[in-house]
């Protein structure tokens, strides 16, 4: 018999040799944190890319727009019951540098992965554990990854899928450039994120006055009966003290997407593990780190910095009228600097008394019979009528729209002028000559005058 014998030879024989092994089992609790970890790798990618190595399993998923990367590490030693990985079934004492990966379909293994199989309380169907082989042969159409699930009473099920040949993707970040970090419960970033509501965008924080401020943004929606005609944004502010550890640049913002955050968040929920985010500037890749039980978890994200003149696009993007009402202030107060207007605020016994005016600009201003306008201007608007305000006050009523009664409202009346200077002498005049300029009657040689021969109360109409 020879010495050098092992039971993997007979894998290698039946396989051929130079193919890897990976084989692995799993309790029932394991197979319970793969089924979160899966779920949480399902929000990024819907597929799943595995490596596998002498000293751990990965299980990583990368977004379509490459922003985001998740990774899971399962540590052999304390993660699984058994792990045995070769890349040579002859050699199998040697710790082979390299690894072999593959994709697989999430769907797929959450099919197999269930949270209730970790769940003893159904002793007929409990699971024991879940044993797994690598079956690699020559022709890629019979390699398949066989799941084995133990269940009591000797009960197996036996699952084998389809797996697709390549190298897992790793995602590249400098931890000693990264001078910025903190350290939180798990607990605790769940309560922030409750505050964020399911169509958030954009999640902001930056530490100011010994707090750390999560501001989420909401972009404008109007689509079918959800309408928010303008953005909307919510903060919530942790105390230094909730923090187990805290070494931030003060007034540094690190701008992330709010799916991303809150996905981690509910993964590192169900571990109850302490989460470390280390970055060094915006636009630049952060790490969202966290690890319990052999597991560990890194979250690799792309990040947007928020520019200092976000209040200037505030103040530009208000309510024009708001602006307006700025801009008349303004106006006012430069005015009342101005020094032609410091003469009209002097007290009235103070004033010069006014020109004396010619006979003739009398004359001409003053019109002997008054007659009421009947395309009288508008009044103008109320001071205290609010622009921005949802209610139209109790002066503005709906019988101002109404059909004219003339019953009710006054006619126009004829009447003498008794402020005229001269009531033998009178002028006829357009009521609409007084717009005229001043100008335009200066180069008149003069009036005719014609002296009345008949009052106007003698005058019969041709119905009286």
């Amino acid at each position: 018999m020879d010495k050098h014998y092992s039971p993997l030879q007979d894998y290698a024989h039946e396989y051929g040799d130079g193919m890897p092994v990976l084989i692995f089992t799993l309790a029932p609790t394991g197979v319970g944190q793969v089924s979160d970890l899966l779920t949480c790798l399902a929000k990024f990618d819907e597929n799943v890319s595995l490596e596998a190595t002498p000293h751990n399993l990965r299980l990583s998923s990368l977004n379509q727009s490459k922003t985001a990367h998740a990774a899971f590490s399962l540590d052999t030693s304390t993660f699984f019951l058994k792990y045995h990985f070769s890349l040579n079934a002859r050699e199998t004492t040697r710790n082979e540098p390299k690894a072999w990966a593959c994709k697989v379909l999430n769907k797929a293994l959450l099919s197999i992965f269930r949270k209730r199989l970790a769940d003893g309380r159904d002793k007929e169907t409990a699971l024991e554990r879940l044993e797994f082989e690598l079956e690699a042969g020559t022709d890629q159409t019979e390699c398949r990854l066989v799941f084995k699930l133990v269940c009591k009473y000797g009960v197996v099920k036996t699952y084998r899928l389809y797996y697709e040949s390549g190298e897992a993707l790793h995602a590249s970040f400098d931890r000693q450039a990264s001078a910025n970090y903190w350290t939180v419960a798990s607990r605790t970033l769940r309560d922030v994120v409750e505050y964020f509501g399911p169509k958030t965008d954009q999640l902001d924080w930056f530490f100011q006055d010994g707090r750390v401020t999560f501001t989420s943004y909401t972009e404008k929606i109007q689509s079918g009966r959800e309408i928010l005609k303008q953005p909307m944004h919510t903060s919530v502010a942790l105390e230094r003290k909730d923090f187990n550890d805290v070494k931030v640049q003060e007034g540094l913002h690190i701008g992330i997407i709010v799916k991303d955050f809150r996905s981690i968040v509910a993964h590192a929920e169900t571990m109850r593990a302490q989460v470390t985010a280390r970055y060094s500037q915006g636009n630049r890749p952060m790490q969202i780190s966290y690890e319990s039980g052999g597991a560990n978890a890194e979250f690799t994200l792309m990040t947007r910095a928020t520019s200092e003149s976000a209040s200037s696009s505030v103040t530009r993007n208000s309510t024009p009228a708001r602006n307006l009402s700025v801009q008349a202030a303004s106006v006012a107060r430069e005015r009342q600097g101005r020094p032609e207007d410091a003469g009209s605020s002097q007290p009235a016994s103070q004033m010069r008394p006014p020109p004396a005016r010619s006979l003739r600009e009398q004359m001409r201003k003053v019109p002997t019979i008054s007659r009421g306008s009947s395309r009288e201007s508008p009044p103008p608007p109320s001071a205290s009528i609010n622009p921005d305000s949802l209610f139209i006050p109790a002066d503005d009523d709906d019988r101002h729209w109404d059909e004219p009664n003339f019953d009710i409202e006054p006619e126009d009346i004829v009447t003498w002028d008794h402020t005229s200077a001269s009531t033998s002498l009178r002028k006829i005049q357009d009521t609409e000559s007084e717009y005229f300029p001043i100008d335009s009657l200066g180069n008149a040689s003069g009036f005719h005058q014609i002296e009345p021969t008949q009052r106007l109360s003698q005058v019969k109409g041709l119905f009286d």
